[in-house]
């Protein structure tokens, strides 16, 4: 008997809505000797689950799965109907993309019960690379379809390396090249303006030390971490500390357990307190010249949507302070940062919720006059809006706020409903698969990056 070990059950619904009940376990027969077997130069698969049915929808129970004997990853299908075996097997073979084509992959299905199939995949473990498939096509024996309209995602699978390497990748959209460089696993990825240099550099943070990493040459700065904070606030990302998005020559800026502001030296890793907040902060960003730092921390006295803005100098004296200035819906008590970025030395963007008045959830705040507006992107027209909406099958104004495009505005990149990455052709009107990971966007050579660091990142 082989034996499996569960690694991942996710559930991708419309919305964000996630139901995850527990999923009944089969015993797992040797496979049978007819099993199925394909070839494929795009590999793919990640994750579904389910909801509250009604007797008659046929549903799909996927779950991925690692083996313990050297078969690879296995996603197994489970069906509270007989499947139509053909259906299934055409409804792969159709829709399996992967981030690199040339990478060896192959499948087997091998089918337990007219209700049941282990999609059994080889693929090179050590090469990093990423694949999605969709079963939406594949139908119930009596000819019902398993798709649906309320949760666009649920067959959606998304398959990756398990690699404990974690990589930025860089790839040429038209010119078809490809590199990579080595980087950390993390669960948060910062992008940051490093004024000693002139490309995009990104904070990868850690438990112990965080890395800053120059994209292009993969230069990195080591920064240790300081020791937690005396009463610092806790929160919902899991990283004591965060710093500003700009770091200059010598010096940036960091808030210690969501509480406490600092000047941070980056040659010798000293610090000096600037300000200590008495309610938890919810960000903070750095002006282009470094004299100013604004930070957002909450209005109420629990952890609510509303956030107040303080606008301080490189001493700590307050500049500027005004209630209520960002507001992020969210369930109360939960600690997530809100994104905010100096535009110039006077202007701030701030967080706002995405909708048809603000596609992007963004204002234009003026420091100086106090006066905003909403941040537009001229480049996201009516057919855009139409065409990414029509390709995820859902108008989700969150959708276009990750939009990024290319410099010369034929492309942009941005994350799926699925958590992948998908590259929108203006010019062409299509949408494909790039990779799953997390975006990070376009370099100055032209190049789309991402970053593959073993599973979901934040980015703010």
């Amino acid at each position: 008997m082989r034996y499996l070990k569960v690694i991942v059950l996710a559930s991708v619904m419309l919305a964000g809505c996630q139901k995850t009940p527990s999923a009944e376990q089969a015993d797992i027969s040797p496979p049978p000797n007819s099993a199925t077997t394909q070839s494929a130069a795009a590999p793919a698969a990640t994750s579904s689950a389910t909801a509250s049915l009604s007797p008659e929808e046929p549903f799909l129970y996927i779950e991925q799965m690692t083996s313990l004997e050297g078969y690879g990853q296995v996603v197994q299908v489970k069906s509270n109907a007989d499947i139509d075996q053909a259906s299934l097997e055409s409804a792969l073979e159709k829709s399996l993309q992967t981030s690199n084509p040339q990478t060896a992959f192959s499948y087997t299905l091998e089918w337990e019960s007219p209700r049941f199939v282990q999609i059994r995949l080889q693929m090179e473990e050590d090469n990093a690379w990423s694949g999605t498939f969709n079963l939406d096509e594949a139908a119930t024996s009596d000819g019902r379809s398993y798709a649906s309209i309320e949760q666009p995602y649920r067959n959606t699978v998304v398959v990756r390396s398990l690699s404990d390497q974690g990589s930025i990748h860089f790839k040429g959209i038209v010119s078809g090249t490809q590199r990579m460089i080595p980087v950390w696993n993390t669960g948060w990825i910062k992008a940051v303006d490093n004024q000693e240099y002139s490309v995009p550099s990104f904070l990868f943070y850690g438990r112990e030390e965080h890395h800053l990493v120059q994209a292009m040459t993969g230069r990195e700065l080591t920064i240790p971490s300081f020791p937690p904070e005396e009463g610092a606030y806790g929160n919902d990302y899991g990283y004591h500390e965060m710093y500003s998005d700009r770091f200059y020559p010598g010096f940036t800026y960091m808030v210690s357990g969501n509480k406490t502001l600092y000047r941070v030296d980056l040659k010798d890793f000293t610090r000096k307190k600037l300000h200590v907040f008495d309610k938890p902060v919810y960000g903070m960003s750095s002006s282009p010249d470094g004299t100013r730092i604004a930070v957002l921390y909450a209005h109420d006295d629990y952890i609510g949507p509303g956030a107040d803005l303080l606008v301080l100098d490189q001493k700590g004296t307050t500049l500027l302070s005004r209630e209520n200035a960002a507001f992020l819906s969210h369930s109360d008590g939960f600690l997530f940062v809100y994104p905010l970025a100096w535009e110039d030395n006077t202007i701030l963007i701030l967080p706002a919720d995405n909708g048809e008045d603000n596609p992007l959830g963004k204002i234009r705040f003026d420091t100086g006059s106090g006066t905003s507006n909403v941040l537009m992107d001229e480049q996201i027209t009516k057919q855009v809006k139409e065409d990414i909406w029509e390709h995820e099958r859902q108008q989700d104004y969150y959708l276009l706020s990750t939009l990024k495009w290319s410099p010369d505005g034929r492309f942009a990149a941005y994350t799926a409903g699925t958590g992948t990455i998908r590259l929108y052709d203006k010019k062409e009107r299509t949408i494909t698969f790039v990779a799953a990971g997390v975006l990070l966007g376009w370099m100055p050579d032209g190049t789309l990056a991402w970053a593959d660091v073993g599973g979901h990142a934040y980015t703010f």
